[in-house]
């Protein structure tokens, strides 16, 4: 489970990398799409294996990352955007975050 949540940041950590080299780093908002292919070579982690595919889920699960609807007859690997949680999802994983109008306990 750890290795997962610490895959599924580096892939969110290279594909903002990639972004910001191609495009600036100040056009990485929501619903940006995401190199996940490219970003698994940078961070070492292969796309033919269940990590990368476990790290994927993850992403989705949390609502870090969508589906991107539009590309829905591409070929070969899925196309995700990131969304708003994402753009934070480091610190936010895992229960991290509060849902718009949810009251802080401590």
């Amino acid at each position: 489970m750890e290795q997962t949540i610490e895959d599924a940041r580096a892939l969110i950590r290279a594909a903002k990398e990639l972004h910001a080299e191609r495009h600036g780093a100040h056009t990485f908002v929501p619903g940006t799409y995401l190199p996940f292919l490219e970003a698994a070579k940078r961070s070492g982690i292969r796309s033919d294996r269940q990590r990368y595919h476990n790290a994927i889920e993850d992403l989705e699960y949390d609502g870090a990352i969508e589906w991107d609807p539009s590309a829905r007859y591409a070929r070969g690997d899925k196309h995700y955007l990131i969304t708003r949680r994402g753009l934070d999802y480091p610190s936010r994983a895992r229960g991290g975050a509060l849902r718009e109008g949810q009251a802080k306990l401590f």
